[in-house]
Protein backbone atom coordinates (compact mmCIF):
# COMPACT_ATOMS: atom_id res chain seq x y z
CA UNK A 1 0.00 0.00 0.00
CA UNK A 2 1.15 3.58 -0.55
CA UNK A 3 2.70 5.86 1.95
CA UNK A 4 0.20 7.24 4.43
CA UNK A 5 0.73 10.96 4.57
CA UNK A 6 2.11 12.37 7.75
CA UNK A 7 -0.60 14.31 9.50
CA UNK A 8 0.21 17.98 9.35
CA UNK A 9 0.15 18.30 13.10
CA UNK A 10 2.77 15.60 13.46
CA UNK A 11 5.39 18.02 12.20
CA UNK A 12 5.01 19.94 15.45
CA UNK A 13 3.93 16.95 17.50
CA UNK A 14 7.13 14.99 17.50
CA UNK A 15 9.70 17.57 18.46
CA UNK A 16 12.67 17.04 16.18
CA UNK A 17 15.20 19.24 17.89
CA UNK A 18 17.91 16.82 16.86
CA UNK A 19 19.60 17.19 13.67
CA UNK A 20 21.64 15.75 15.57
CA UNK A 21 22.27 19.17 17.12
CA UNK A 22 20.88 21.57 14.57
CA UNK A 23 19.65 25.04 15.35
CA UNK A 24 16.19 25.40 16.87
CA UNK A 25 14.10 28.55 17.33
CA UNK A 26 13.34 28.46 21.04
CA UNK A 27 11.39 31.74 20.93
CA UNK A 28 8.66 30.47 18.60
CA UNK A 29 5.13 31.05 19.86
CA UNK A 30 4.00 27.56 20.86
CA UNK A 31 0.50 28.45 22.04
CA UNK A 32 -1.09 26.74 19.04
CA UNK A 33 1.33 23.85 18.83
CA UNK A 34 0.59 20.30 19.79
CA UNK A 35 3.51 18.86 21.74
CA UNK A 36 4.48 15.42 22.95
CA UNK A 37 3.08 16.37 26.35
CA UNK A 38 -0.48 16.80 25.11
CA UNK A 39 -0.49 14.62 22.02
CA UNK A 40 -0.17 10.98 23.07
CA UNK A 41 -3.75 10.47 24.25
CA UNK A 42 -5.42 7.98 21.88
CA UNK A 43 -4.70 5.01 19.65
CA UNK A 44 -4.99 7.30 16.63
CA UNK A 45 -2.28 9.50 18.10
CA UNK A 46 -0.04 6.46 18.43
CA UNK A 47 -0.73 5.42 14.84
CA UNK A 48 0.05 8.93 13.57
CA UNK A 49 3.28 9.07 15.56
CA UNK A 50 4.61 5.85 14.05
CA UNK A 51 3.43 6.83 10.58
CA UNK A 52 5.57 9.96 10.90
CA UNK A 53 8.65 7.72 11.18
CA UNK A 54 7.73 5.77 8.05
CA UNK A 55 7.19 9.10 6.32
CA UNK A 56 10.82 10.07 6.88
CA UNK A 57 11.79 7.27 4.50
CA UNK A 58 9.71 8.94 1.77
CA UNK A 59 9.43 12.55 2.94
CA UNK A 60 7.53 14.98 0.71
CA UNK A 61 10.00 17.82 0.50
CA UNK A 62 13.60 18.52 -0.49
CA UNK A 63 16.85 19.46 1.22
CA UNK A 64 17.50 18.20 4.73
CA UNK A 65 13.93 16.86 4.98
CA UNK A 66 13.95 14.97 1.68
CA UNK A 67 13.23 11.26 1.52
CA UNK A 68 16.03 9.06 2.81
CA UNK A 69 15.40 6.49 0.07
CA UNK A 70 15.63 7.32 -3.63
CA UNK A 71 16.83 10.80 -2.76
CA UNK A 72 19.30 11.37 0.07
CA UNK A 73 21.05 8.00 -0.07
CA UNK A 74 21.36 8.28 -3.84
CA UNK A 75 22.80 11.79 -3.84
CA UNK A 76 24.95 11.51 -0.72
CA UNK A 77 26.51 8.07 -1.19
CA UNK A 78 25.27 6.59 -4.46
CA UNK A 79 27.39 9.18 -6.24
CA UNK A 80 30.48 7.77 -4.51
CA UNK A 81 30.04 4.41 -6.27
CA UNK A 82 30.63 2.88 -9.68
CA UNK A 83 26.87 3.01 -10.35
CA UNK A 84 25.92 6.70 -10.37
CA UNK A 85 27.16 9.93 -11.91
CA UNK A 86 26.05 13.53 -11.89
CA UNK A 87 24.20 13.54 -15.18
CA UNK A 88 23.67 16.03 -17.94
CA UNK A 89 22.43 19.25 -16.42
CA UNK A 90 23.71 18.52 -12.90
CA UNK A 91 25.53 21.70 -11.90
CA UNK A 92 25.16 21.44 -8.11
CA UNK A 93 28.73 21.54 -6.74
CA UNK A 94 27.89 19.26 -3.82
CA UNK A 95 26.61 16.53 -6.12
CA UNK A 96 29.50 16.92 -8.55
CA UNK A 97 32.12 16.79 -5.79
CA UNK A 98 30.56 13.61 -4.45
CA UNK A 99 30.61 12.05 -7.89
CA UNK A 100 34.28 12.99 -8.31
CA UNK A 101 35.11 11.88 -4.74
CA UNK A 102 36.44 15.30 -3.81
CA UNK A 103 33.70 16.05 -1.26
CA UNK A 104 34.50 17.33 2.23
CA UNK A 105 32.74 17.52 5.59
CA UNK A 106 31.05 20.75 4.49
CA UNK A 107 29.09 18.96 1.76
CA UNK A 108 25.42 19.63 2.45
CA UNK A 109 24.37 16.16 1.26
CA UNK A 110 26.23 14.56 4.18
CA UNK A 111 24.54 16.95 6.59
CA UNK A 112 21.07 16.36 5.14
CA UNK A 113 21.46 12.60 5.39
CA UNK A 114 22.71 12.80 8.99
CA UNK A 115 19.98 15.21 10.07
CA UNK A 116 17.11 13.28 8.52
CA UNK A 117 18.23 10.05 10.19
CA UNK A 118 18.45 11.62 13.63
CA UNK A 119 15.13 13.42 13.29
CA UNK A 120 13.50 10.10 12.43
CA UNK A 121 15.28 8.40 15.34
CA UNK A 122 13.94 11.04 17.70
CA UNK A 123 10.43 10.39 16.44
CA UNK A 124 10.99 6.68 17.04
CA UNK A 125 12.31 7.31 20.54
CA UNK A 126 9.29 9.47 21.31
CA UNK A 127 6.87 6.79 20.13
CA UNK A 128 8.70 4.03 22.00
CA UNK A 129 8.65 5.92 25.29
CA UNK A 130 5.21 7.54 25.14
CA UNK A 131 2.86 5.08 23.43
CA UNK A 132 2.89 2.66 26.42
CA UNK A 133 1.64 5.53 28.60
CA UNK A 134 -1.57 6.02 26.62
CA UNK A 135 -4.43 4.92 28.86
CA UNK A 136 -7.16 2.68 27.54
CA UNK A 137 -7.40 1.74 23.90
CA UNK A 138 -6.11 -1.35 22.15
CA UNK A 139 -3.20 -2.82 24.12
CA UNK A 140 -2.13 -5.17 21.32
CA UNK A 141 -2.09 -2.30 18.82
CA UNK A 142 0.08 -0.18 21.08
CA UNK A 143 2.52 -3.04 21.61
CA UNK A 144 2.77 -3.56 17.86
CA UNK A 145 3.32 0.12 17.16
CA UNK A 146 6.18 0.28 19.66
CA UNK A 147 7.80 -2.69 17.93
CA UNK A 148 7.38 -1.02 14.54
CA UNK A 149 9.13 2.04 15.94
CA UNK A 150 11.93 -0.15 17.24
CA UNK A 151 12.31 -1.80 13.84
CA UNK A 152 12.57 1.59 12.15
CA UNK A 153 15.05 2.84 14.74
CA UNK A 154 17.14 -0.26 14.11
CA UNK A 155 17.08 0.41 10.36
CA UNK A 156 18.07 4.05 10.82
CA UNK A 157 20.96 3.24 13.14
CA UNK A 158 22.06 0.47 10.79
CA UNK A 159 22.44 3.05 8.05
CA UNK A 160 24.27 5.45 10.35
CA UNK A 161 26.78 2.97 11.76
CA UNK A 162 27.71 1.69 8.33
CA UNK A 163 28.10 5.18 6.92
CA UNK A 164 29.87 6.90 9.81
CA UNK A 165 31.09 4.18 12.16
CA UNK A 166 30.94 5.53 15.71
CA UNK A 167 27.91 7.80 16.09
CA UNK A 168 25.95 9.22 19.03
CA UNK A 169 23.62 6.50 20.28
CA UNK A 170 20.41 8.15 21.45
CA UNK A 171 17.61 5.90 22.69
CA UNK A 172 15.61 8.42 24.72
CA UNK A 173 13.36 11.15 23.39
CA UNK A 174 15.08 14.51 22.98
CA UNK A 175 12.86 17.53 23.68
CA UNK A 176 15.37 20.24 24.69
CA UNK A 177 18.83 21.37 23.66
CA UNK A 178 20.26 20.42 27.04
CA UNK A 179 20.87 16.77 26.16
CA UNK A 180 22.17 17.20 22.62
CA UNK A 181 25.84 17.36 23.53
CA UNK A 182 26.71 13.69 23.19
CA UNK A 183 29.90 11.94 22.20
CA UNK A 184 30.08 9.11 19.72
CA UNK A 185 29.36 5.58 20.94
CA UNK A 186 31.51 2.56 20.02
CA UNK A 187 30.49 0.68 16.90
CA UNK A 188 29.83 -2.48 18.90
CA UNK A 189 27.41 -0.61 21.18
CA UNK A 190 25.49 0.75 18.20
CA UNK A 191 25.29 -2.71 16.65
CA UNK A 192 24.07 -4.17 19.93
CA UNK A 193 21.18 -1.70 19.93
CA UNK A 194 20.42 -2.46 16.28
CA UNK A 195 20.33 -6.20 16.92
CA UNK A 196 18.23 -5.72 20.06
CA UNK A 197 15.68 -3.63 18.13
CA UNK A 198 15.47 -6.02 15.19
CA UNK A 199 15.26 -9.04 17.50
CA UNK A 200 12.41 -7.54 19.50
CA UNK A 201 10.61 -6.75 16.23
CA UNK A 202 11.21 -10.27 14.89
CA UNK A 203 9.78 -11.79 18.06
CA UNK A 204 6.70 -9.60 18.36
CA UNK A 205 5.56 -8.19 15.02
CA UNK A 206 2.94 -9.88 12.82
CA UNK A 207 3.88 -12.07 9.88
CA UNK A 208 1.86 -9.86 7.54
CA UNK A 209 -0.86 -7.24 7.28
CA UNK A 210 -3.90 -6.71 5.12
CA UNK A 211 -5.19 -3.82 3.09
CA UNK A 212 -3.79 -0.38 3.74
CA UNK A 213 -1.36 -1.67 6.36
CA UNK A 214 0.62 -3.75 3.86
CA UNK A 215 3.60 -1.38 3.98
CA UNK A 216 4.35 -1.94 7.67
CA UNK A 217 7.32 -3.75 9.18
CA UNK A 218 6.86 -7.47 9.82
CA UNK A 219 8.61 -10.36 11.53
CA UNK A 220 10.14 -11.25 8.18
CA UNK A 221 11.48 -7.75 7.61
CA UNK A 222 13.19 -7.81 11.00
CA UNK A 223 14.71 -11.25 10.35
CA UNK A 224 15.86 -10.19 6.88
CA UNK A 225 17.69 -7.25 8.39
CA UNK A 226 19.21 -9.46 11.07
CA UNK A 227 20.62 -11.56 8.21
CA UNK A 228 21.92 -8.36 6.63
CA UNK A 229 23.53 -7.23 9.89
CA UNK A 230 25.10 -10.60 10.66
CA UNK A 231 26.62 -10.94 7.18
CA UNK A 232 27.97 -7.40 7.43
CA UNK A 233 29.47 -8.32 10.81
CA UNK A 234 30.76 -11.60 9.29
CA UNK A 235 28.80 -13.60 11.86
CA UNK A 236 27.78 -16.11 9.21
CA UNK A 237 26.37 -18.80 11.49
CA UNK A 238 23.87 -16.38 13.03
CA UNK A 239 22.95 -15.13 9.57
CA UNK A 240 22.11 -18.67 8.51
CA UNK A 241 20.10 -19.27 11.68
CA UNK A 242 17.84 -16.40 10.65
CA UNK A 243 17.75 -17.58 7.03
CA UNK A 244 16.65 -21.05 8.11
CA UNK A 245 13.70 -19.43 9.86
CA UNK A 246 12.63 -16.98 7.18
CA UNK A 247 12.94 -19.49 4.33
CA UNK A 248 10.43 -21.96 5.81
CA UNK A 249 6.81 -22.03 6.94
CA UNK A 250 5.05 -19.91 8.14
CA UNK A 251 7.04 -17.41 6.10
CA UNK A 252 6.07 -17.38 2.43
CA UNK A 253 8.67 -15.30 0.65
CA UNK A 254 9.93 -16.16 -2.81
CA UNK A 255 11.06 -14.69 -6.11
CA UNK A 256 8.75 -13.20 -8.68
CA UNK A 257 8.88 -15.15 -11.95
CA UNK A 258 10.02 -11.96 -13.67
CA UNK A 259 12.49 -9.40 -12.33
CA UNK A 260 10.23 -6.67 -13.70
CA UNK A 261 7.47 -7.62 -11.26
CA UNK A 262 9.47 -6.01 -8.46
CA UNK A 263 8.73 -2.59 -9.93
CA UNK A 264 5.04 -2.85 -10.73
CA UNK A 265 2.67 -0.97 -8.44
CA UNK A 266 0.03 -3.71 -8.53
CA UNK A 267 2.47 -6.23 -7.03
CA UNK A 268 3.90 -4.15 -4.23
CA UNK A 269 4.17 -5.61 -0.73
CA UNK A 270 3.84 -9.16 -2.03
CA UNK A 271 5.97 -12.28 -2.36
CA UNK A 272 9.47 -10.83 -2.99
CA UNK A 273 9.01 -7.50 -1.26
CA UNK A 274 10.11 -7.83 2.35
CA UNK A 275 10.31 -4.15 3.20
CA UNK A 276 9.94 -1.13 0.92
CA UNK A 277 9.91 2.63 1.10
CA UNK A 278 6.33 3.21 0.00
CA UNK A 279 5.62 6.07 -2.37
CA UNK A 280 2.43 7.53 -3.75
CA UNK A 281 2.01 9.22 -7.11
CA UNK A 282 1.06 12.88 -7.02
CA UNK A 283 0.44 14.65 -10.30
CA UNK A 284 0.37 18.06 -8.62
CA UNK A 285 3.78 17.67 -7.00
CA UNK A 286 7.08 18.97 -8.29
CA UNK A 287 10.17 16.82 -8.20
CA UNK A 288 10.92 15.81 -4.61
CA UNK A 289 7.22 15.93 -3.88
CA UNK A 290 4.93 13.29 -2.45
CA UNK A 291 5.93 10.61 -4.90
CA UNK A 292 9.09 8.82 -5.81
CA UNK A 293 11.58 11.23 -7.36
CA UNK A 294 12.53 8.34 -9.52
CA UNK A 295 13.19 9.19 -13.06
CA UNK A 296 9.77 9.55 -14.65
CA UNK A 297 10.55 13.23 -15.01
CA UNK A 298 14.28 12.75 -15.39
CA UNK A 299 13.98 10.37 -18.33
CA UNK A 300 11.38 12.29 -20.25
CA UNK A 301 12.92 15.74 -19.88
CA UNK A 302 16.43 14.55 -20.62
CA UNK A 303 15.25 12.88 -23.81
CA UNK A 304 13.24 15.93 -24.75
CA UNK A 305 16.03 18.36 -24.08
CA UNK A 306 19.17 16.57 -25.14
CA UNK A 307 18.30 13.67 -27.40
CA UNK A 308 15.96 15.49 -29.76
CA UNK A 309 17.46 18.94 -29.38
CA UNK A 310 14.20 20.51 -28.22
CA UNK A 311 14.12 22.43 -24.98
CA UNK A 312 16.23 22.40 -21.86
CA UNK A 313 16.29 18.93 -20.38
CA UNK A 314 17.63 17.95 -16.99
CA UNK A 315 19.06 14.79 -15.54
CA UNK A 316 20.92 14.96 -12.24
CA UNK A 317 21.48 11.25 -11.83
CA UNK A 318 22.56 8.82 -14.52
CA UNK A 319 24.35 5.46 -14.64
CA UNK A 320 28.11 5.49 -15.01
CA UNK A 321 28.89 4.37 -18.56
CA UNK A 322 30.61 1.19 -17.38
CA UNK A 323 27.58 0.00 -15.39
CA UNK A 324 25.43 -0.49 -18.47
CA UNK A 325 28.31 -2.35 -20.12
CA UNK A 326 28.42 -4.95 -17.33
CA UNK A 327 25.01 -6.30 -18.37
CA UNK A 328 25.19 -9.07 -20.95
CA UNK A 329 22.71 -9.50 -23.79
CA UNK A 330 21.23 -12.58 -22.09
CA UNK A 331 20.42 -10.66 -18.89
CA UNK A 332 16.71 -9.85 -18.86
CA UNK A 333 17.25 -7.21 -16.18
CA UNK A 334 18.92 -4.90 -18.70
CA UNK A 335 15.79 -3.54 -20.34
CA UNK A 336 14.14 -3.14 -16.94
CA UNK A 337 17.11 -1.33 -15.41
CA UNK A 338 18.03 1.06 -18.21
CA UNK A 339 16.45 3.06 -20.98
CA UNK A 340 18.94 3.53 -23.78
CA UNK A 341 16.76 4.06 -26.83
CA UNK A 342 13.74 6.26 -27.43
CA UNK A 343 11.45 7.53 -30.16
CA UNK A 344 12.53 10.98 -31.27
CA UNK A 345 10.19 13.69 -32.46
CA UNK A 346 10.79 12.43 -35.99
CA UNK A 347 9.33 9.06 -34.98
CA UNK A 348 12.70 7.42 -35.26
CA UNK A 349 14.42 5.28 -32.67
CA UNK A 350 17.44 7.06 -31.24
CA UNK A 351 20.17 5.45 -29.19
CA UNK A 352 21.18 7.19 -25.97
CA UNK A 353 24.84 6.62 -25.29
CA UNK A 354 24.30 7.81 -21.74
CA UNK A 355 21.27 5.72 -20.76
CA UNK A 356 19.02 6.51 -17.85
CA UNK A 357 17.86 4.40 -14.97
CA UNK A 358 14.50 2.98 -15.92
CA UNK A 359 13.44 0.40 -13.34
CA UNK A 360 11.12 2.77 -11.47
CA UNK A 361 9.29 3.98 -14.56
CA UNK A 362 5.54 3.73 -14.06
CA UNK A 363 3.79 3.34 -17.42
CA UNK A 364 0.43 3.99 -15.76
CA UNK A 365 1.46 7.40 -14.45
CA UNK A 366 0.25 10.63 -16.02
CA UNK A 367 2.45 11.94 -18.79
CA UNK A 368 3.27 15.12 -16.90
CA UNK A 369 3.81 13.45 -13.56
CA UNK A 370 7.02 14.50 -11.86
CA UNK A 371 6.73 11.78 -9.26
CA UNK A 372 5.30 8.31 -9.59
CA UNK A 373 4.19 5.69 -7.14
CA UNK A 374 6.61 2.81 -7.67
CA UNK A 375 8.06 1.77 -4.31
CA UNK A 376 11.76 1.74 -3.53
CA UNK A 377 12.75 -1.73 -2.27
CA UNK A 378 14.85 -1.60 0.89
CA UNK A 379 15.27 -5.36 1.17
CA UNK A 380 13.97 -8.04 -1.18
CA UNK A 381 13.99 -11.81 -0.91
CA UNK A 382 16.57 -12.01 -3.70
CA UNK A 383 18.98 -10.21 -1.38
CA UNK A 384 18.22 -12.67 1.41
CA UNK A 385 19.12 -15.53 -0.95
CA UNK A 386 22.39 -13.88 -1.95
CA UNK A 387 23.23 -13.15 1.69
CA UNK A 388 22.59 -16.80 2.56
CA UNK A 389 24.76 -17.91 -0.36
CA UNK A 390 27.51 -15.59 0.82
CA UNK A 391 27.34 -16.90 4.38
CA UNK A 392 27.43 -20.53 3.24
CA UNK A 393 30.35 -19.84 0.93
CA UNK A 394 32.38 -18.14 3.66
CA UNK A 395 31.78 -21.04 6.04
CA UNK A 396 32.29 -24.00 3.72
CA UNK A 397 32.70 -22.89 0.12
CA UNK A 398 30.24 -22.92 -2.81
CA UNK A 399 29.20 -26.55 -2.33
CA UNK A 400 27.52 -28.84 -4.84
CA UNK A 401 25.23 -27.05 -7.33
CA UNK A 402 22.93 -30.09 -7.21
CA UNK A 403 22.47 -29.72 -3.45
CA UNK A 404 19.43 -27.48 -2.97
CA UNK A 405 20.86 -26.09 0.25
CA UNK A 406 24.28 -25.18 -1.16
CA UNK A 407 25.57 -21.69 -1.79
CA UNK A 408 25.56 -22.50 -5.51
CA UNK A 409 21.89 -23.47 -5.48
CA UNK A 410 20.77 -20.37 -3.58
CA UNK A 411 22.83 -18.12 -5.84
CA UNK A 412 21.46 -19.75 -8.98
CA UNK A 413 17.87 -18.95 -8.01
CA UNK A 414 18.66 -15.28 -8.56
CA UNK A 415 21.16 -15.85 -11.38
CA UNK A 416 18.87 -18.03 -13.51
CA UNK A 417 15.83 -15.79 -13.13
CA UNK A 418 17.86 -13.04 -14.79
CA UNK A 419 19.13 -15.45 -17.46
CA UNK A 420 16.31 -17.93 -18.19
CA UNK A 421 18.32 -19.85 -20.79
CA UNK A 422 21.31 -20.35 -18.49
CA UNK A 423 22.03 -23.58 -16.63
CA UNK A 424 23.55 -21.57 -13.79
CA UNK A 425 26.83 -20.09 -12.68
CA UNK A 426 30.01 -21.80 -13.82
CA UNK A 427 30.73 -24.77 -11.56
CA UNK A 428 34.00 -25.58 -9.84
CA UNK A 429 34.66 -22.07 -8.53
CA UNK A 430 36.86 -21.52 -5.51
CA UNK A 431 35.56 -19.71 -2.43
CA UNK A 432 37.27 -16.53 -3.62
CA UNK A 433 35.87 -16.79 -7.15
CA UNK A 434 32.39 -17.48 -5.82
CA UNK A 435 32.64 -14.48 -3.49
CA UNK A 436 33.50 -12.28 -6.48
CA UNK A 437 30.53 -13.71 -8.38
CA UNK A 438 28.18 -12.84 -5.51
CA UNK A 439 29.32 -9.22 -5.35
CA UNK A 440 29.13 -8.88 -9.13
CA UNK A 441 25.61 -10.30 -9.13
CA UNK A 442 24.55 -8.01 -6.30
CA UNK A 443 25.60 -4.99 -8.34
CA UNK A 444 23.47 -6.10 -11.30
CA UNK A 445 20.47 -7.20 -9.23
CA UNK A 446 20.21 -4.12 -7.01
CA UNK A 447 20.97 -1.17 -9.28
CA UNK A 448 19.48 2.00 -7.78
CA UNK A 449 18.31 0.24 -4.63
CA UNK A 450 20.81 2.06 -2.38
CA UNK A 451 22.82 -1.08 -1.73
CA UNK A 452 25.98 -0.71 -3.82
CA UNK A 453 27.81 1.71 -1.53
CA UNK A 454 27.16 -0.48 1.50
CA UNK A 455 28.54 -3.45 -0.45
CA UNK A 456 31.65 -1.51 -1.43
CA UNK A 457 32.49 -0.32 2.07
CA UNK A 458 31.76 -3.42 4.12
CA UNK A 459 34.59 -5.75 5.08
CA UNK A 460 33.75 -9.01 3.34
CA UNK A 461 35.11 -12.52 3.75
CA UNK A 462 38.37 -11.51 2.09
CA UNK A 463 39.12 -9.27 5.07
CA UNK A 464 38.96 -6.09 3.01
CA UNK A 465 36.46 -3.74 1.39
CA UNK A 466 35.92 -3.38 -2.36
CA UNK A 467 35.54 0.39 -2.77
CA UNK A 468 39.10 1.35 -3.73
CA UNK A 469 39.68 -1.71 -5.89
CA UNK A 470 36.38 -1.32 -7.74
CA UNK A 471 36.80 2.35 -8.56
CA UNK A 472 40.47 2.15 -9.45
CA UNK A 473 39.58 -0.58 -11.96
CA UNK A 474 37.15 1.67 -13.86
CA UNK A 475 39.56 2.82 -16.62
CA UNK A 476 40.53 -0.79 -17.34
CA UNK A 477 36.90 -1.89 -17.39
CA UNK A 478 35.98 1.02 -19.67
CA UNK A 479 38.82 0.24 -22.06
CA UNK A 480 37.76 -3.41 -22.24
CA UNK A 481 34.14 -2.48 -22.87
CA UNK A 482 35.10 0.03 -25.56
CA UNK A 483 37.26 -2.59 -27.28
CA UNK A 484 34.27 -4.94 -27.22
CA UNK A 485 32.23 -2.38 -29.13
CA UNK A 486 29.99 -1.14 -26.31
CA UNK A 487 28.86 2.34 -27.41
CA UNK A 488 29.54 5.47 -25.40
CA UNK A 489 32.20 3.93 -23.16
CA UNK A 490 35.64 5.48 -22.85
CA UNK A 491 38.52 5.14 -20.41
CA UNK A 492 38.87 8.92 -20.59
CA UNK A 493 35.28 9.60 -19.52
CA UNK A 494 35.24 12.48 -17.02
CA UNK A 495 33.74 10.45 -14.20
CA UNK A 496 35.67 7.26 -14.91
CA UNK A 497 38.89 9.25 -14.57
CA UNK A 498 37.80 11.24 -11.51
CA UNK A 499 36.46 8.29 -9.54
CA UNK A 500 39.50 6.11 -10.24
CA UNK A 501 41.93 8.92 -9.43
CA UNK A 502 40.37 10.31 -6.27
CA UNK A 503 39.07 7.24 -4.46
CA UNK A 504 40.82 6.38 -1.21
CA UNK A 505 40.14 4.41 1.94
CA UNK A 506 38.96 7.53 3.74
CA UNK A 507 35.64 7.08 1.95
CA UNK A 508 35.05 3.82 3.82
CA UNK A 509 33.54 6.12 6.45
CA UNK A 510 31.88 9.44 5.73
CA UNK A 511 33.01 12.64 7.44
CA UNK A 512 30.96 13.89 10.37
CA UNK A 513 29.12 16.91 8.91
CA UNK A 514 30.91 20.17 9.71
CA UNK A 515 27.69 21.72 11.02
CA UNK A 516 27.36 18.98 13.63
CA UNK A 517 30.94 19.45 14.79
CA UNK A 518 30.22 23.15 15.33
CA UNK A 519 27.02 22.53 17.27
CA UNK A 520 28.10 19.52 19.31
CA UNK A 521 31.49 20.08 20.89
CA UNK A 522 31.67 16.48 22.09
CA UNK A 523 31.71 15.13 18.55
CA UNK A 524 35.09 14.31 17.05
CA UNK A 525 35.74 14.05 13.33
CA UNK A 526 36.50 10.62 11.87
CA UNK A 527 40.26 10.13 11.72
CA UNK A 528 40.67 10.01 7.95
CA UNK A 529 38.85 13.35 7.60
CA UNK A 530 40.72 15.37 10.24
Amino acid sequence: MKKIYKQLLIISVILSVTGFSSCVNLEEDARSQITTENFYKTDNDAIAAVQSIYSDLTHNTSGDHASIYNRQLVLAVGMLTDDHIAGVGATNPDVRSLCALTASATNTRFYELWRQHYEAINRANSAISRIPGITGGDAALKTRLVLEARFLRGLLYYNLVRLWGEVPLVTQETTTLQNLQLAKSPVDAVYKQIIDDFTAAADGLPLSYTGADGFRATKGAARAFLINVYVTRRDYNKALEQYNIISTTPYSYGLFPSYADNFVTSKENTVEHIFDANFIADGSAAMSGKGNVNILSMISTWIYGYETGQGTGYGADQPLVTLRGKFKASDTRTKITFKDSVFSSAAKVKKMYYPHFYKYWDPTAAANLANNGVNAPIIRYSEVLLFAAEAKNELSGPGDPNDASSAYALFNKVYKRARPTSSGLTTGLTKEQFRDSIFNERQLEFVYEQIRFFDLIRINGSGSALLVKALQALPTIAAQQAAAGIPGVSATNEWVVAKSKNVSEKFLLLPIPATELLNNKKLVQNDAWK
